[in-house]
């Protein structure tokens, strides 16, 4: 796999959860989604947890008219985390 793009001076070895954050909050260039593309494919937490997050999103959007409300998606989240490990 080619250099990492995400990585920088302050951050030479960015973690999947950090790719990944900046994939969803939309800060990433289209080199840095094609790279985590890339990595998802052989990554399966990163392809799940993708796969979550964008499902979660598209759910949000679907169901609420406008943005939703602060921290309501990490309440979800939290709440699934703690439901699949039943």
């Amino acid at each position: 796999m080619p250099n990492n793009p995400f990585a920088t001076m302050a951050n030479p070895r960015p973690t999947c959860r950090e790719m990944l954050q900046s994939i969803l909050d939309g800060e990433s260039t289209a080199e840095q989604r094609h790279y985590f593309s890339q990595h998802m494919d052989q990554c399966n937490p990163c392809f799940q947890s993708y796969e979550l997050e964008m499902a979660i999103k598209k759910l949000l959007k679907a169901k609420c008219a406008g943005e939703a409300p602060c921290g309501l998606i990490d309440e979800i989240k939290s709440k699934l985390q703690v439901q699949t490990k039943l």
